[in-house]
Formats: C-alpha cells, sequence, structure tokens
C-alpha cells in the first residue's frame, strides 16, 4: 500500500520544530540578538540619516547642536532657541559627553546615529529578559524582538530629532535584565545613566524600587526608591532653578495646580477629580492607545510590570507641556521599557511550562505579530505609507534652503523658519521664527540682524500676508539679499 503523504501543517510545523530545537542553544543567544540589534540599527540609521537630508530635523535637533557648539566653545549652554539653559528642564548632564562627541564629528549624522544606536541596542535585553528570565521558547522571543523593532513609538523617538533621553531606553531594559538576575554592578550603572538623561526619571527609578521590594529584595530595592525620589528632588529644588534664575521650569505644565513644586503637588492631591479629568482626556486616551494597541493591550495581563513608570506617565499626561496633548519622545521612553518587560512576562502567563521552557500558543504570537505590524503601517512615521525611499531626495527648494544658509555670515544673530534652524544652530544667537497666525514683523525682527523666511513652513500666510512682512522689514532697515523657491534672506543694514 503507498505511503501516505505527510499533511503540509504537520510538516510546516515538524520545520518549525527543528529550527526552534537549532535556535534553543546558548550559542544562538548569543547571535541572534546582536544580529537582530545590527539590522534595526541600519534600518534606524539609514532612516534618520535620510530624513536629515531632506531637511526635516527640525527644532529639538537644532536645540542640541546649539547646546552641543556652546559647550565645545567653552561658553555657558544657554539656548536661544528655548530659552532655557541645557540643563534647565530636566538636568540631564548626560549632554556634555555627547555633545563632546558631536564636536569632534559632523554634528548632525553623529546624533542621529548615536540615536539609532541606542534604540537598537535595547533588542538585547528584550531577547535576554525573554529568554534568561522568562524562560520563553525562541519562536516567542523573534516575536518580541519584532514587536519591539516594529514599535510605532520607537519610531517616532528615531524620527524625532535628538533626544537625549533615547540614551535611557536600553539602560531602563538593562536595569530591569540585571535586577532580575541579581547583577547590581550593572544594575547600578545603568540607574546612573538614566537619572544623568533625565531628573523625572528618578520617579521611574524609585517605581523598580518599589518593585523590587515587593519580589522580596528589599535591600536594592530601597536604595533605589532613595537614590531615584534623592536625584529627582536635589534636581527639582537646586539644579533646575539655579540655571532657570530661581524660577520653576515646569510652571507652564502644572499651571492649574500651582506655580512651585510643592504647590502643584498640593493642588493635585487636593484635586484628584481634575488630575482623572485631565488625564482621561480624547487625547490621552489616543496616547495609551498607540503605547499598549501594537502589543495587542498584552501588558494588562501582567501589570506589575507597569507599575514603576506609572507615575510618570501619569504627570506626563497632566501636565499641558505638550501642545495638542501629543506624546513627545522623552515622554514615551520609559513606557516604551517596562511595556516590552510586561508584555514578555503576559506570555510567560499565558503559557504553558515545559520542563525546560514556556510555550505560548502560536495564535497568540500571531496576533501579537500581526498587531504590531498593523500599528506600524498605520501609526508609524517609517510606515510605507510616509515613503521613506523618497525622503533622502532633494529638491529645489532644499537646494535653495542650502544655498541661502551659505550666504549666512557664522558670527550673526539669525531668526529662522524650523527647517532650517539645524543648519543655522552652530553660532551664539539662533531663533526659531514664529510663522502662525498674522506676521509680527517687530518681534521677528527683535535682537537679530538676518531673518530667513521658508514658504512652506507659513502656510496659513497668503501673498499679502507675506508682502505685508517684506516692507515692514524694510521699514526697521531690512533688505532682501536672497529669494529663490520661496526662500528669501532679509539682512539688516
Amino acid at each position: 500500500m503507498a505511503e501516505r503523504s505527510v499533511p503540509w501543517r504537520r510538516r510546516l510545523d515538524n520545520l518549525s520544530l527543528r529550527w526552534q530545537a537549532r535556535l534553543d542553544s546558548s550559542a544562538a543567544d548569543r547571535v541572534v540578538p546582536w544580529s537582530a540589534a545590527a539590522l534595526l540599527f541600519v534600518v534606524l540609521a539609514t532612516l534618520a540619516l535620510s530624513q536629515a537630508r531632506s531637511l526635516r530635523t527640525g527644532v529639538d535637533m537644532a536645540s542640541f547642536i546649539q547646546a552641543s557648539w556652546l559647550i565645545n566653545e567653552g561658553e555657558p549652554a544657554f539656548v536661544t532657541i528655548t530659552g532655557t539653559h541645557v540643563l534647565a528642564d530636566q538636568a540631564g548632564f548626560f549632554v556634555y559627553p555627547v555633545a563632546w562627541l558631536a564636536g569632534v564629528l559632523p554634528a548632525i549624522p553623529t546624533l542621529l546615529v548615536l540615536q539609532s544606536a541606542m534604540l537598537a541596542i535595547g533588542i538585547v535585553p528584550v531577547w535576554r529578559i525573554a529568554r534568561r528570565v522568562a524562560e520563553l521558547r525562541v519562536g516567542a522571543s523573534v516575536v518580541v524582538i519584532s514587536a519591539y523593532a516594529l514599535y510605532p513609538p520607537l519610531h517616532e523617538v528615531n524620527l524625532g530629532g535628538f533626544n537625549v533621553a533615547a540614551i535611557a531606553l536600553p539602560a531602563f531594559l538593562g536595569a530591569v535584565l540585571f535586577a532580575l538576575t541579581d547583577r547590581w554592578w550593572v544594575f547600578w550603572a545603568c540607574v546612573a545613566v538614566i537619572l544623568l538623561t533625565r531628573a523625572d526619571y528618578g520617579l521611574v527609578v524609585a517605581g523598580m524600587g518599589g518593585l523590587l521590594i515587593v519580589q522580596g529584595k528589599r535591600r536594592p530595592g530601597t536604595i533605589a526608591v532613595v537614590v531615584g525620589l534623592g536625584w529627582m528632588l536635589v534636581a527639582l529644588f537646586v539644579i533646575q532653578p539655579y540655571y532657570a534664575d530661581g524660577a520653576f521650569v515646569h510652571a507652564d505644565a502644572f499651571v492649574d495646580y500651582g506655580t512651585s513644586p510643592l504647590g502643584a503637588l498640593g493642588g493635585m492631591l487636593t484635586h484628584p477629580f481634575s488630575v482623572i479629568g485631565a488625564i482621561v482626556t480624547e487625547s490621552n486616551f489616543r496616547i495609551l492607545v498607540m503605547l499598549l494597541a501594537p502589543v495587542f493591550f498584552l501588558p494588562f495581563v501582567a501589570p506589575r510590570y507597569l507599575l514603576p513608570v506609572i507615575p510618570l506617565e501619569a504627570l506626563y499626561l497632566v501636565s499641558n507641556v505638550a501642545e495638542g496633548r501629543s506624546a513627545e519622545p522623552e515622554h514615551v521612553v520609559a513606557a516604551t521599557a517596562f511595556i516590552f518587560v510586561a508584555t514578555i512576562f503576559a506570555l510567560v502567563r499565558i503559557g504553558r511550562r515545559s520542563i525546560e521552557r514556556v510555550n505560548v500558543d502560536g495564535r497568540m504570537l500571531a496576533a501579537l505579530l500581526l498587531a504590531a505590524t498593523v500599528f506600524f503601517i498605520q501609526d508609524s512615521p517609517s510606515s510605507p505609507y510616509a515613503e521613506p525611499w523618497t525622503w533622502s531626495v532633494r529638491d529645489e527648494s532644499d537646494q535653495s534652503r542650502l544655498d541661502a544658509v551659505d550666504e549666512i555670515d557664522d558670527r550673526v544673530a539669525v531668526r529662522a523658519s524650523s527647517a532650517l534652524l539645524p543648519l543655522l544652530a552652530e553660532r551664539p544667537d539662533v531663533y526659531p521664527l514664529d510663522t502662525s497666525g498674522n506676521p509680527h514683523v517687530r518681534r521677528a525682527a527683535a535682537d537679530v540682524d538676518v531673518i530667513v523666511l521658508d514658504s512652506d513652513a507659513a502656510p496659513d500666510w497668503d501673498d499679502d500676508s507675506r508682502r505685508r512682512f517684506q516692507e515692514g522689514l524694510e521699514t526697521l532697515g531690512f533688505v532682501e539679499v536672497f529669494a529663490e523657491n520661496g526662500i528669501e534672506v532679509f539682512e539688516r543694514r
């Protein structure tokens, strides 16, 4: 009798099992995460550099370039683009080594490549938490790092200019890995990196300490709570006021609750329903969906691992510092780390433990991978719908922007549209040009000798608005010295 053919699904399962057996080894655990991180780094760096070539890096990149230039020139790092000292906002001392690096190498590509590398290397601790701590099989671990690589907030950070907070992402994930494996010296090194990127991340460090205490690791947990809260309070009451002339730098963010740190805290405690109302607004709901939907809301299955980041995220949602209440890059870094930690342990709870590893139903893994892919396509700035393959192409307007910058003396004070700011930032005085609403000629001309107007950055201005802006500048002593493809340069004579 002829031998019956093996059904294709069984053959596929057998092939999958053979590959999993090959990859379920210590050698594969050393090779796979670093290979995946290298691949993700190439993709992220290529996207970021392509965007920069098309002059889309914007104000955040310009602010850090000016701070870097000032630091390397030995000047106080007072950034005129933001109107604050670089340490006033979050006491992020890590800006100094990054600035020194950007002073040696070309600033824009150096900063973008560094940021992409930090985001990509996060795959390594994610893999090791999944394999060494959670003991997931290789298939589930591959799906988790694939979801990490597709995660829309990760791409938002990568394409949002440069933000030193990105350095904290692998540090958060590393701190979790080393805490769960009792490698305390490396854990404290990661904590130091976290605290030196942003002072408010001290609240997350304290939350990690609380989680360690709950898990029975009382001594390191207590130290983490003290160090995290202590550093945040020192930064809030000593360092930030010192660089902000004694002001509470976050007053605008919490103006509805108080004008000082203690006043804002008291206002939130005495008006809890106002706080809850601010958190559950529609725009904040969208932010939460953006963070959780790409991982199929699995973190709710293991909510314990979300606890360290909840207090800080609540403050971000309550504050009105983000225009339009959208998530800033630094607001999603800590959330990204703990969402993926919680996702890993959610798969452990859903799966079944065998002798050596935790097996997760393939249908659940397929659903997670599908959700990650769908939300990447829908929400990521690197989505195929954004046509990233066209970003590196410069049009005539881009070339005119470069030509206009070449005409401007490096020593003069400049006010320019956002697309041009990174190209003009290496000088003591550079300011953003506000093109929202009606033209404000005197405000634009204040304290500068050159004004660069990019018509693409002023879509609300009609021909009459541009004419009135030009005539107003002429009455203040400015002369048009460059005009090409909608890019105009006015110089004070």
